[in-house]
């Protein structure tokens, strides 16, 4: 047989085979291998300073969602949910900020079905997915996003971060009402718990100047006063000094929702004249306090406006606070008779 005319039909055969490797070679490319934006949301980023409402939506299962909202009234972001107390400023401004930051590494899948494996399900429909929307003064929707499961672990997305937001960390997001998926970067904050998001500042006038507290009334008031720098007129004053200055609230509600009929004050006065009363309660496993601002009528007219503004921010509100803070906020007088301990 002869050989040469078999290898030429061969030889056709291989050239064409190696043909095709090559164009595939070149033209070969994944499904879904989309080219990233250089920026997420770049129409975003130039709208940002019209930014007047943020949204953001939890799942909750069968429980339904979460929504906290916070808008802008008056150069203060404000929680809605909270009966509009001013929200942790820092912490909504890096969350719009960070919407502008986000940069698509990636291109995911577009199938719907596989959103859910990705937590990019909405948080209507039982999905894990996180809604944040932006909205500007007339409601004209300038970013919707759905931030799903983080790349490494779900774990680490579940831990509470730093107040101002988290670190920066690998996430798929998808635009909302688009099927388009992708791995993105950026720091956007998870936490559904309000108590993240609330502003828990409390009036304080400066350390150094405050000279007694008053407790109780009637016959069961007594008081704690300043007789050195660092001495008070009890032991367990300077613990109680102490403790005041840690004190931090986890939650605020109107004060009509709360009864302070019974409620015991604790009255601080400073020596530049500002007056602070506190009126607390205990309620199960916590402790309310509505707060109040005065001034003497001694004191400087800067330090009667401090006292306007304070009254003015804090009026209307009922602060919650741990159970273990009785100590401070509902001492008895034996108990300052002795050194406190925290």
């Amino acid at each position: 047989m002869d050989m040469t005319r078999l290898l030429r039909p061969l030889s056709l055969f291989a050239l064409i085979g190696l043909s095709l490797a090559i164009l595939a070679s070149l033209t070969d490319r994944r499904v879904n291998a989309v080219a990233p934006p250089e920026v997420f949301l770049p129409d975003y980023g130039a709208a940002l300073e019209r930014a007047a409402r943020l949204e953001i939506t939890h799942g909750l299962g069968m429980s339904g969602t979460r929504v906290l909202s916070f808008s802008r009234q008056d150069g203060i972001w404000r929680f809605e949910q909270r009966g509009n107390y001013p929200a942790k400023q820092e912490l909504v401004t890096e969350t719009l900020l960070a919407l502008a930051d986000l940069k698509a590494l990636e291109a995911r899948t577009t199938k719907p079905k596989w959103h859910r494996a990705l937590g990019l399900s909405p948080p209507e429909d039982f999905g894990k997915a996180v809604r944040f929307r932006v909205l500007d003064a007339e409601g004209n929707i300038l970013a919707a996003i759905l931030m799903g499961n983080e790349e490494r672990s779900e774990a680490e997305a579940s831990l509470q971060l730093t107040s101002i937001g988290p670190d920066l960390r690998n996430f798929y997001i998808r635009r909302e009402g688009e099927p388009q998926s992708w791995l993105a970067r950026g720091r956007l904050p998870r936490s559904p718990e309000p108590a993240a998001w609330i502003s828990m500042d409390l009036p304080r006038g400066p350390a150094d100047l405050l000279r007694s507290v008053s407790f109780g009334k009637g016959k069961a008031a007594f008081d704690l006063v300043r007789v050195g720098e660092a001495q008070w007129s009890r032991p367990g004053g300077l613990g109680w000094f102490v403790g005041f200055a840690d004190l931090q609230p986890d939650n605020v509600a109107s004060v009509d929702s709360i009864a302070f009929e019974t409620a015991q004050p604790m009255v601080l006065r400073y020596s530049n004249g500002l007056v602070l009363r506190y009126e607390n309660v205990g309620a199960a496993s916590y402790i309310w306090s509505r707060i109040t601002a005065s001034a003497s009528k001694k004191a400087s007219a800067e330090i009667q406006t401090l006292a306007q503004d304070l009254q003015s921010r804090y009026a209307g509100w009922a602060f919650r606070f741990p159970a273990d803070t009785a100590p401070i906020l509902l001492p008895g007088a034996e108990q300052l008779d002795r050194p406190l301990s925290r």
